[in-house]
């Protein structure tokens, strides 16, 4: 079984809930997600996590996960255990590699998206039917031999505006000016979804490698998750 640490961005979020009372995220948001071998720690940003997550395909995509209850006292141990929770995996179309697991509350429930085409001309993306509305976060990555649009930097956040059905602009994260785009960049450049915080991962001993067709389900224990913020009660 895979021990699951809770990041420091989680703690520090569940200062706000619990000392500000702030909306907590709905459950239907929270994602099981899968990333590469890249070193993860408490400490690691959101743009690391999401720079080392599978991008889809082979039976990868991001999971919901439903909180089954708030536990329950244990007559035979005599104990009050706390639920777990089970994303699930299946490799399909070919082998799925990943050495980490991690959880992401307020999550979106698509991991990334393919830039169709890049117009430098009006500081335009666009990627079909994208479903984006102004304010969403996405950061950005090229795959293996290709570079990203010139004026989008690698592992950093940026927000959607001038959203249309194809296509969008990029602003800073918290709002600015449009992106000045001045080169469409080259190969496979990906959108990464961006919403959320990361609140738990589990690192594996060694990469585990899903032959096509074989399931992958960890145990992911709530020891001590702050009830307001995981399941909005």
């Amino acid at each position: 079984m895979v021990a699951f640490n809770f990041t420091n961005a989680f703690i520090s979020e569940i200062a706000k809930y619990a000392l500000r009372g702030a909306t907590p995220p709905p459950t239907s948001r929270l994602r099981g997600c899968l990333a590469n071998t890249a070193v993860l720690t408490v400490s690691s940003t959101l743009e690391s996590f999401l720079a080392a997550e599978l991008i889809p395909g082979n039976g990868y995509s991001r999971q919901q996960v439903a909180i089954p209850s708030d536990g329950a006292f244990n007559i035979t141990n005599k104990r009050h255990e706390m639920p777990t929770i089970s994303p699930s995996w299946t490799a399909s179309g070919g082998a799925l590699q990943f050495q980490t697991v991690f959880l992401m509350a307020d999550g979106d429930a698509t991991a990334s998206s393919i830039v169709s085409s890049v117009n430098t001309s009006t500081d335009t993306l666009t990627i079909n039917a994208h479903g984006y509305s102004n304010g969403q976060k996405l950061t950005f990555s090229a795959d293996s031999g290709g570079s990203l649009p010139t004026g989008i930097t690698a592992a950093t956040i940026y927000q959607v505006t001038n959203v249309a059905t194809n296509t969008f602009q990029l602003q800073p994260n918290g709002g600015g000016s449009t992106i000045d785009i001045t080169g469409a960049g080259s190969g496979t450049i990906r959108a990464r979804s961006a919403n959320g915080v990361i609140i738990a991962y589990g690192v594996d001993s060694n990469p585990v490698t899903l032959a096509d067709g074989q399931p992958y389900t960890p145990v992911i224990n709530l020891i001590f998750a702050n009830a307001g913020y995981i399941s909005g009660v």
